[in-house]
């Protein structure tokens, strides 16, 4: 088709802003450099090797985002953040073994106090023993420094000063050796002692909130307020969760359905389902009506 001349410049006119407008669209990567200046290209640019790059499709839209590379510091500080999760991660590991052991060892809040009067009542003997040879090793150390006191200067009944013979030297030194290894000894029992007591009241502080529902592995700081706690997934739990012979029916924990015997009272547990911090709840198995 032929044009009229009189419109071939508008034309032109207009091909040529097209072209200076759709430059951008048509190229693949674009970036801004450190003055903030942007650059596009084909390839990547080079003057962004160190800057976040956007590549476009021929039309101009985006179609992936390239981030910045890593600088050294920021590939630290990775570095460092993996190693503290995995040494987090290993100690809820840990400590939920000790947890279950705690869980399977104990079924009733008495029974850590029973266990606790045993340990203590085994130390008690062993006390009264030592106790016992301490009174008769004192006595031996009272009669020997009496002795020894008869070979000292100016206790002796004669002018002359005797040299303690040998033999009294030395007994007299296991009697003294002797009280001093009874005395430390009964200070480490009397130790050992308060030792169980501290250990028995916090595991059975620990037990405690487990039962309310603290998830097993999780830490706790010095003060006692939760530290880290492992993800926790969802659960109903009971005698069983399926009596045979009696009717089934549905529960409702954490957002999810579980199949159950039609009026048995179950506990749910999952991550705040009791309220803030409190990881357990009581859920009763009614009749599904979906």
């Amino acid at each position: 088709m032929n044009l009229p001349l009189v419109k071939l410049p508008f034309i032109f006119a207009m091909f040529a802003s097209l072209l200076v407008v759709a430059s951008p669209a048509h190229a693949l990567y674009k970036c801004k450099d450190e003055k903030g200046v942007t650059h596009y290209g084909d390839t990547m640019p080079p003057q962004c090797a160190k800057n976040p790059v956007v590549e476009m499709s021929p039309q101009g839209s985006v179609t992936r985002k390239i981030d910045a590379p890593l600088t050294p510091e920021q590939l630290k500080t990775i570095q460092d953040d993996r190693v503290r999760n995995k040494e987090k991660t290993d100690r809820m590991a840990a400590q939920k073994l000790r947890d279950d052991a705690l869980t399977s060892t104990y079924g009733a809040e008495r029974e850590f106090d029973i266990a606790r009067d045993k340990e203590i009542a085994n130390l008690e003997s062993r006390r009264a023993i030592l106790s016992a040879r301490t009174e008769e090793t004192n006595k031996t150390l009272i009669k020997l420094n009496n002795d020894m006191e008869f070979y000292q200067a100016g206790k002796s009944k004669t002018a002359k000063v005797k040299e303690a013979p040998p033999q009294l030297v030395q007994d007299q030194k296991r009697a003294a050796q002797d009280a001093e290894n009874l005395r430390a000894e009964i200070e480490r029992i009397d130790k050992g002692k308060e030792e169980i007591r501290a250990r028995y009241d916090t595991e059975k502080a620990r037990w405690m909130r487990i039962k309310a529902g603290m998830p097993a592995g999780t830490l706790l700081d010095e003060q006692g307020k939760v530290a880290a706690t492992p993800e926790l997934r969802s659960q109903i739990v009971g005698q069983s969760q399926i009596i045979p012979g009696r009717p089934k029916g549905i529960a409702t924990c954490y957002g999810k359905v579980y199949e159950c015997t039609l009026g048995i009272v179950y506990q749910c547990r999952a991550p705040d389902v009791g309220g803030p911090g409190v990881n357990q709840k009581s859920v009763k198995c009614v009749e599904d009506r979906r």
